[in-house]
């Protein structure tokens, strides 16, 4: 693989990919409920649309991820994808009325979600044992960190049309990165599958340890759903600055980058079942404590929790999926990861949160934390269904 310019390349091009499209969930995940506002809708709608949106890809996702893993056409999906990712946002700026705003997130979130399944199948196949994924990983954590900041600096400074604006250039650069690469991009993912399966899902479904596995890590991830729908009104609603609440996502991604490049290290000791089961709990005990202050420094404090909420988590229940799944059904696997930890189980939680917060406003926090214990159970029992299977 290091002698190999096209594989070398390729790898390149996927470390930018994740920063630009995670630099685009910086701006898009803490600042659009504020561009909604500025437009004139109120929590309740706001809420709604958040919550819906997450919707789509449970369907979307598994048809892209199905199509990916029976044809290998990834980089054609990926630009199709981009593309009408691309229009839809320059549609925002030119709906008013709520149902037409609700209708061009619905459609959004049909698209876009669907390449990153696409994009982690890439960075798992880079890997070849270098632990590849981790890193390119972190890259877009440090694209969200990035464009957070900006992003919250120019909000602050000039108006909120800047979460659109911000939002096009990234997606425009996302699809010059692909254009730049296109056989390497395939060139990187490495390998093709050596069966042929007809309904890869399928295949994913009858698995219970990994069903399991990716149920309890779809949780943990899912609790994130008030953080990414109320928390910014939330917090600027108790006085804080959306420049202090950039900087308090920040301190959230910065330790999640780091855990990202100590992940391998610490799977290698533990396993990828301990990790998510350390991650609930310390989820939970994050959650639990922003439901108790408004305090800068004790936010910032407790987003340092972030290292288990999302990076280790995340490269948790990838490290099983390499390790556990046939090759013809990867792609399909982490689907399933993405269509339930950002869309059934974020839908859900967003709802839950949302209804609390219109009568108890910290209470959603509390229901996070209890969305991140429901995965202690499911992890344990896979873990255990795991080693009977092992068992001579």
């Amino acid at each position: 693989m290091r002698g190999n310019p096209d594989v070398r390349q390729g790898v390149i091009a996927l470390h930018g990919f994740y920063f630009l499209y995670y630099g685009l969930q910086g701006v898009s995940i803490p600042f659009l409920p504020l561009w909604f506002a500025s437009r004139g809708l109120d929590p309740a709608v706001i809420g709604l649309i958040v919550a819906t949106s997450f919707l789509p890809k449970i369907l979307s996702t598994p048809v892209v991820a199905h199509v990916a893993d029976q044809t290998g056409q990834a980089h054609a999906l990926i630009a199709s994808a981009l593309a009408a990712s691309l229009a839809l946002f320059i549609c925002y700026p030119f709906s008013s009325a709520p149902a037409w705003l609700f209708a061009v997130t619905l459609l959004l979130n049909a698209v876009f979600p669907a390449v990153l399944p696409l994009m982690d199948r890439m960075a798992i196949a880079s890997g070849r044992g270098r632990n590849s994924y981790t890193v390119m990983r972190a890259c877009g954590s440090l694209g969200f960190a990035a464009v957070t900041v900006a992003g919250g600096y120019l909000i602050k400074t000039f108006s909120a049309d800047w979460v659109i604006w911000l939002s096009v250039v990234l997606i425009a650069a996302c699809l010059a990165c692909v254009r730049l690469l296109p056989q390497a991009l395939r060139a990187a993912a490495g390998e093709t599958p050596v069966e042929h399966v007809r309904l890869p899902m399928r295949e994913v479904l009858r698995d219970r340890p990994l069903l399991l596995g990716i149920a309890a890590a779809s949780l943990v991830q899912a609790s994130n759903g008030f953080l990414y729908s109320y928390s910014t009104l939330y917090w600027t609603g108790a006085g804080l600055s959306t420049a202090l609440i950039s900087l308090l996502w920040v301190v959230g991604v910065a330790s999640e980058v780091l855990f990202f490049f100590l992940a391998p290290k610490v799977l290698a000791r533990t396993g990828a079942q301990w990790l998510i089961l350390a991650s609930a709990a310390m989820t939970a005990i994050r959650w639990a404590g922003l439901s108790a202050t408004t305090d800068p420094a004790f936010i910032a404090a407790l987003q340092l929790l972030q290292c288990f909420t999302l990076a280790g988590n995340n490269a948790a229940i990838m490290w099983y999926i390499a390790r556990h799944v046939p090759a013809a059904c990867k792609t399909s696997a982490i689907a399933l990861y993405a269509l339930l930890s950002g869309g059934v189980f974020m839908f859900g939680s967003i709802q839950l949160g949302g209804a609390l917060y219109r009568s108890y406003a910290p209470g959603g926090f509390l229901v996070m934390a209890l969305c991140a214990l429901c995965a202690i159970p499911l992890i344990v029992y896979s873990d255990k269904l795991r080693r009977r299977r092992a068992a001579p």
